[in-house]
């Protein structure tokens, strides 16, 4: 497990020497500065007197929650509120000393703070500035607010789990799986821009949404092709499309050997075969035969034909609960079938397919103990790691104001701030 090292603060990393100043909060744009700060930024979390909303939900101490932790480790905190005229001007201060800016400000707040892109691209032409908003900053709902399973609900997302009843559809997964990916998409935006700067020495503005993240989750199933691959729009309510919807899932289901769930004598194990040769393995393992293994895709021509296939699914299921999952993953195992047990995240996190590989990031939070934590995601050189435990709310506001030449409250009378900054992203070459 890659462990916390104070000793070290970053500059071997691949990012050491980048300020990331983030105004974000909940999950998407916290979840893509901490990727930053683990691979060496500098990450400055900017945040009201009370605190990032992602603190209060459901804490375990004062000002600190799961979810918080989860996304927040290597940045420091410092307490501005923007609602301060004051305060404000701090802000552009600390902006001054930033290569990438991070939002995610209800429509109409940034432009209320002057924190927006066509004021800020004026006083910092080499900011890169990155916004994240819940339907995209124009069209008839850039102005409503939206959270991960709201935008699951518009982008049709949630139309895609129909609930085996034809009832209520389900949230998609149990994770924030859209918050997750517009993360992961606001990270790419600002890695390209940060490379293009680099040969034109210029900024610019990176927007990431949920709904476009969402989508982007539906790329095969939004892909049309002029009389050939289309999506033409059901008549009928929406609660009867659902039902529809279920139905069908229900029959896929029902049909599905080779990419499914099984239950075994005392478990689960999923199987995964996705060609021709895995199928076949996998029907001589069972002792069936199958005269649709070629396209199990395929839409049965006949109600005779659905029936048969719902049979050899029910025969294989029977044959799937003879064994336990550790035999049936041995002799999957031995001749090749791509499969796994399920298991509970109380066995994921000790593992040692993931304990190996270091997926596991570990440290010290003081005052509660030992924190085991999920890693980067990715390997570049030898890794990121840990520099920082999640800070305690405004913990770094005099350590960050003094470096900007302010104190905790104001700049001094006749102060000369300048003197301080650290080379603006305007001026650096």
């Amino acid at each position: 497990m890659t462990s916390l090292n104070d000793s070290n603060p970053g500059e071997d990393l691949p990012l050491s020497g980048i300020r990331v100043v983030d105004f974000s909060g909940y999950v998407a744009g916290p979840f893509c500065t901490m990727l930053l700060g683990d691979m060496g930024a500098d990450v400055i979390k900017v945040e009201s007197p009370s605190g990032e909303q992602w603190r209060h939900q459901d804490p375990f101490a004062p000002g600190i929650s799961r979810s918080f932790m989860a996304l927040n480790r290597n940045k420091r905190s410092v307490i501005i509120n923007l609602k301060d005229p004051e305060d404000q001007e701090k802000a552009l201060k600390l902006l001054e000393t930033a290569d990438v800016m991070v939002s995610n400000f209800r429509p109409g707040v940034a432009e209320r703070y002057g924190l927006d892109y066509d004021t800020l691209k004026v006083r910092f032409p080499r900011l890169i500035f990155t916004s994240n908003t819940a339907y995209g900053e124009s069209g008839p709902r850039s102005q409503q607010p939206g959270y991960d399973l709201v935008v699951q609900a518009f982008s049709g997302l949630l139309s895609t789990n129909p609930a085996p009843d034809g009832g209520v559809p389900k949230r998609y997964a149990g994770v924030a799986l859209v918050d997750f990916t517009a993360g992961h998409y606001m990270l790419y935006g600002i890695m390209c821009a940060l490379f293009q700067r680099h040969r034109t020495n210029k900024g610019q503005k990176v927007e990431a949404s949920l709904l476009e993240a969402a989508m982007g989750l539906q790329r095969q199933r939004m892909l049309t092709l002029e009389n050939v691959l289309e999506l033409p729009l059901e008549s009928g309510t929406t609660i009867t499309q659902m039902a529809k919807a279920s139905e069908s899932s229900n029959s896929i289901g029902a049909r599905e050997l080779y990419y499914r769930t099984y239950q075994t004598a005392d478990g689960f194990v999923t199987v995964g075969c996705l060609n021709v040769a895995q199928r076949c393995l996998f029907l001589k393992l069972l002792q069936m035969e199958d005269p649709w293994h070629s396209n199990p895709d395929d839409i049965p021509a006949n109600k005779e034909i659905d029936q048969a296939r719902r049979a050899l699914t029910a025969t294989a299921e029977q044959h799937m609960r003879a064994f336990s999952t550790q035999e049936w993953i041995s002799r999957m195992e031995a001749v090749g079938i791509p499969n796994a047990a399920l298991q509970m995240l109380s066995q994921v996190i000790r593992d040692p397919q993931v304990t190996d590989n270091n997926f596991l990031y570990e440290y010290d939070f003081p005052g509660y103990g030992r924190v085991q934590s999920v890693g980067t995601g990715v390997r570049v050189g030898a890794g990121g790691r840990v520099r920082r435990p999640p800070p305690k709310l405004g913990e770094h506001t005099e350590e960050i104001l003094q470096e900007l030449g302010l104190n905790n409250h104001k700049a001094g009378p006749g102060s000369d701030d300048r003197t301080l900054l650290k080379k603006s992203a305007g001026e650096r070459k």
